[in-house]
């Protein structure tokens, strides 16, 4: 079983990025002949333009939240076809259950207040899977902002304590952004989850699958010293 937290920017950004969920759909085709895949997918610019309008008609944070949720499902219905089951599904229990008969199931956001990095998380903890893997346009966690600093470092390996402290250092500094936000980390922290986060390469994603080598980072529960072989 595999568990994806899909970056809606790698979906849709300036434009729906077709040529890409075609190779997405492909992988999935592919490999859901021998695995189970739960694929969580975000919002992108489709989400942010609806939300920027929401908020200069001063709608209220719910109701963003909920133009926001329904963005990732029109996301998510992109990823929709023969070989998954045949709708987005809207909630953590009817994922869990389409995961009985369907070895693909596709969703995005199911209520506000949480984000479809912590919807992962929570379906993770549902199917009692260990691992989620977390695909975005950055590709891991980095000591300074990557866009901005040409020597900025990746961080192979994180605690989760040690996370959660870089994300409050930086959620004021729109520019040094981390992957997850703070429930995300406190879903994974109480089921120990590990969080393995790449780019949106799906070379990178068949890597992970196959204990390969891969770039990127992991965030999991501290010990001393010793880091799994990536």
């Amino acid at each position: 079983m595999t568990v994806i937290s899909l970056g809606g920017s790698i979906v849709a950004g300036e434009e729906i990025n077709l040529e890409y969920i075609l190779k997405f759909r492909e992988f999935l085709q592919k490999y859901s002949k021998r695995y189970k895949f739960y694929v969580v997918v975000g919002g992108g610019k489709t989400a942010r333009k609806y939300i920027m309008a929401g908020q200069k008609l001063k709608l209220n944070q719910y109701i963003l939240d909920d133009m926001g949720i329904l963005a990732t499902r029109l996301n998510a219905y992109l990823l929709i076809g023969d070989y998954s089951y045949p709708k987005v599904a809207e909630n953590i229990e009817e994922a869990f259950v389409a995961g009985k008969n369907y070895n693909v199931i596709v969703m995005g956001g199911t209520e506000p207040g949480h984000t479809t990095d912590a919807v992962s998380l929570l379906l993770a903890e549902r199917a009692g899977e260990r691992r989620v893997i977390n695909m975005t346009s950055v590709g891991g966690i980095y000591d300074r902002d990557p866009k901005v600093h040409r020597d900025a470092k990746l961080i192979e390996y994180m605690s989760y304590e040690d996370a959660e402290k870089l994300f409050m250092e930086r959620k004021m500094n729109a520019g040094l952004n981390i992957p997850f936000d703070l429930l995300s980390l406190k879903i994974a922290e109480r089921s120990r989850i590990e969080i393995v986060i790449i780019g949106s390469e799906i070379r990178e994603l068949e890597k992970v699958m196959n204990g390969e080598k891969y770039q990127g980072t992991v965030i999991g529960k501290s010990h001393d010293g010793h880091k799994e072989e990536k």
